[in-house]
């Protein structure tokens, strides 16, 4: 099973069907999705995990139909609501079908081979004249045509990085370490290449993330620091520019500048929307339709109460929520069983916390409210938590350093 869900990962992300028309035409992913649902029925080894994640999940769900239903734009919306529908089945397959640490690894490492090799094809492509010119410059575009947009491909990478840095604190052979320092370079390449100005900073965020979970953050930001103007001198000088109108909108096109404001003005068309329909907002991917130009709203969280509602805004809160108390968990059961500390299973829980933290950043630059990695990310941390919570309850006398995290831990439901 672990092998399906992971060639379905493959056809989901790197999507070949659209990279070869005639892989579209047998609709590949449906075709492969029904098999995999018929082999899963007949698996006797599916079991549920139970979780925080799983109601605040089905709750927007049933949000997201709500708003569709009763959506002036229905027809607009309904292709995101069966893409979404489809992540949801994908999130049950891999919740009834992983439930150990191995498990876990072995999906974990495909995911990231997964997006390895999606980028190393893109970056090939870039190289034989494949790409958009937008805002004065080319920029490097995914092989695909549902996630290649610069903006979206440097954020599928960007979410990627903390998944493999999973990996870094293991001991690896020198190939394998050489693989992921190849893996890290070739990510800092592609995200330039895309010149996506809000990737450009999300690396700067990852990468500072990074400095201050390290023991060595000194040493790392001074060489962050030094390293930081040599690379700038590899940069294509259009890109440079293009990075610059960050801080002076002048180098650039007057476009740039352009669209930077619309991500401000994707907020406030949001609380206009969620005025005239404060329950359910306008419906989902409705924005542009409701603007009356077809301009996205290039802002999470004006996206969200704009096309959701108050509703919305509630059950992805409650998403959220689940994601921190599920990080919370993992901490204190590293505090009963110091040897999961370090662990794989806590570093996939952190892992998980930094791509929220990515995507709730990159959200005031872009409308990523129905991407699948809130819903993968999700799964990955949750089956942590499992795996972690059996090794923790494996012994009969857990030392916890203090009463308050005795008090709090899970009984019950969250209990294994």
């Amino acid at each position: 099973m672990l092998w399906l869900l992971g060639g379905y990962m493959w056809l989901y992300i790197h999507r070949p069907f659209e990279i070869w028309p005639i892989l579209g035409t047998i609709r590949l992913e449906r075709v492969y999705m029904i098999l995999m649902l018929v082999y899963w029925a007949c698996w006797p080894g599916r079991q549920w995990l139970s979780n925080r994640l799983n109601p605040a999940y089905l709750a927007f769900c049933a949000t997201i139909l709500m708003s569709w239903l009763v959506s002036p734009y229905h027809d607009i919306g309904t292709k995101t609501v069966e893409d979404y529908l489809k992540v949801a089945v994908f999130f049950v397959l891999v919740m009834s079908s992983v439930r150990s640490e191995a498990d876990l690894r072995k999906l974990f490492t495909m995911y990231v081979v997964i997006v390895g090799f999606y980028m190393l094809h893109s970056l090939v492509e870039y190289k034989n004249g494949r790409h958009m010119y937008r805002m004065s410059i080319p920029r490097m575009v995914g092989v695909d045509s549902s996630y290649n947009d610069p903006n979206t491909f440097a954020a599928t990478i960007l979410y990627s990085l903390p998944m493999a840095w999973v990996y870094w604190r293991e001991t690896l052979k020198k190939w394998q370490r050489g693989l992921l320092c190849g893996y890290f370079a070739l990510s800092l390449v592609c995200i330039v290449l895309t010149g996506s100005r809000s990737g450009f900073v999300g690396l700067g965020v990852f990468s500072g993330i990074i400095a201050m979970r390290s023991p060595y953050r000194v040493q790392l930001v001074l060489a962050m620091c030094l390293a930081a103007p040599i690379g700038w001198n590899f940069v294509p000088e259009k890109m440079q520019n293009r990075f610059m109108t960050l801080i002076d909108p002048s180098v650039g096109p007057k476009n740039a500048q352009e669209s930077a404001d619309s991500r401000a003005e994707g907020w406030r068309d949001g609380v206009e929307f969620w005025k005239r329909r404060p329950l359910l907002g306008v419906g989902p991917f409705a924005f542009g339709e409701a603007r009356g130009y077809g301009l996205q709203s290039h802002h999470l969280y004006g996206q969200t109460i704009g096309e959701l509602g108050t509703a919305g805004a509630i059950t992805f809160g409650m998403i959220l929520l689940g994601f921190y108390m599920n990080g919370r968990e993992m901490s204190l059961l590293c505090q009963m069983r110091p040897e999961l500390a370090g662990g794989f299973t806590q570093r996939v829980s952190q892992a998980v916390g930094m791509s929220v933290v990515l995507l709730l950043f990159l959200g005031f630059a872009g409308h990523n409210l129905y991407r699948y990695s809130w819903m993968w990310f999700g799964a990955f941390q949750a089956i942590a938590l499992y795996a972690a919570r059996l090794e923790a309850y494996r012994s009969p006398e857990p030392v916890l350093e203090n009463s308050a995290s005795a008090a709090w831990m899970p009984t019950g439901e969250y209990a294994y």
